[in-house]
């Protein structure tokens, strides 16, 4: 699962790294996304242009009778959503890159949950795998939103979740927006190399999506 994560870019850095047509992107660095919140997520638009949206985390579906139905939506198995037709469709011609610079995870130790930041060692953007939908509800409202893929963990993973989120390597990520092979696409949603990653504790500052402030990222002090 991933249920928390940064990116505490601005939009000029955001811009050096996915070289997207420019957007008046209200966007501010985060430290303690939250499902439900608004984030940035990069699209292909119909002329085929990389595109930067905001978006609401948690994928809606277009028949969805609420919006509410989004609060269960954060997170699609990659290896079932082929399955499922509430990802089916969206993963044939809804897919998306969701930029981040790092996520957090809980490890239990006994009776603590420990929470951890997640990133690469290089401290680099990087992009998760995701997918994405249009809603309109019974006000004539569009709301969009998204959701971020996960897979079976890495071996630095694996010590702390059952769950680590696609992280598409950069020569992919233009595959992953723009391929119509369904095999590749299904090839792509791999656990990242272990050896890429780093791990550190955080404050427990975390716990609560109301605090998104530099001190969240910040190394747990003993």
């Amino acid at each position: 699962m991933c249920g928390r994560y940064t990116n505490t870019a601005n939009l000029d850095a955001m811009q050096m790294r996915f070289d997207f047509d420019t957007d008046e992107t209200d966007f501010v660095p985060r430290y303690n996304l939250a499902p439900t919140q608004d984030a940035p997520v990069l699209i292909l638009d119909q002329n085929g242009r990389k595109r930067l949206e905001m978006m609401r985390w948690g994928l809606i579906p277009h028949w969805a009778k609420d919006a509410s139905i989004g609060n269960r939506m954060i997170n699609a198995r990659s290896e079932t959503i082929q399955e499922k037709p509430v990802f089916k469709s969206a993963f044939k011609k809804y897919r998306c890159l969701v930029p981040a610079d790092g996520f957090y995870e809980w490890q239990k130790t006994g009776k603590t949950r420990q929470p951890l930041r997640i990133m690469l060692k290089s401290r680099q953007l990087f992009a998760m795998a995701g997918l994405w939908a249009k809603w309109q509800g019974p006000d004539g409202r569009e709301i969009r939103s998204f959701t971020i893929l996960t897979t079976a963990p890495n071996a630095l993973l694996k010590q702390i979740h059952d769950r680590m989120p696609v992280i598409l390597p950069p020569d992919l990520e233009e595959t992953w927006l723009r391929s119509e092979d369904i095999d590749q696409l299904q090839g792509l949603l791999v656990p990242y190399p272990a050896q890429e990653l780093t791990a550190y504790a955080v404050s427990t500052l975390v716990n609560s999506p109301k605090n998104d402030v530099e001190d969240c990222i910040k190394p747990k002090q003993d």
